[in-house]
């Protein structure tokens, strides 16, 4: 398992090396990003948000991402309320 877990980081990494993923540091900024602009309360009562969810939109919205990629149908049906088209894998 340990051998397919470094495979697995080794991978990971190359990718990010070649742009295939674009990591951006979680900051204070971000954070207060989440909790003021984009805040539960201010979203209908039938969507559901997850806190990770929450931080990844609001990522992809302050980075000036059109659109998310995923197979989560919570991030997804949330992502329209980011101005963020989801996308489903």
């Amino acid at each position: 398992m340990k051998k397919l877990t470094d495979t697995l980081l080794l991978t990971f990494l190359q990718h990010i090396d070649e742009g295939v993923w674009r990591v951006v540091p979680v900051t204070e900024r971000l954070l207060r990003n989440v909790s003021f602009n984009f805040n539960v309360g201010r979203l209908p009562a039938g969507v559901y948000l997850r806190a990770g969810d929450a931080v990844h939109l609001t990522t992809a919205a302050d980075q000036g991402e059109s659109e998310i990629w995923t197979n989560d149908r919570h991030l997804l049906a949330a992502a329209g309320h980011f101005g963020i088209a989801g996308r489903k894998v």
